[in-house]
């Protein structure tokens, strides 16, 4: 038992994490993004989701958009600011 459960352990720790950014959305607006190699990833108005991490390219269903880049573990918040989005890193 003990065995099986080593192997598995092992296999888990083996296994490539896959690399993301957290995003969080603070604007009334939806948007589809590209990052990295990754099209069409959805963030919600007012919700927090992960993305792949490199070039981001932003754009919402109501003609807004941003971009930028985010590497593996970084935090990026999206606001609006005098009817401009913005994203910054946290």
């Amino acid at each position: 038992m003990k065995l099986v459960a080593a192997l598995i352990l092992a296999a888990c720790a083996a296994a490539p994490a896959s690399a993301r950014c957290n995003i969080k959305n603070e604007t009334k607006y939806s948007f589809t993004i590209e990052s990295g190699n990754v099209s069409n990833q959805r963030v919600g108005a007012n919700t927090s989701t992960t993305i792949a991490p490199g070039k981001i390219v932003a754009k919402g269903d109501q003609g807004k958009s941003f971009g930028g880049s985010c590497k593996d573990g970084d935090s990026l918040l999206v606001t609006e600011e005098r009817g401009v989005v913005i994203l910054q890193h946290k």
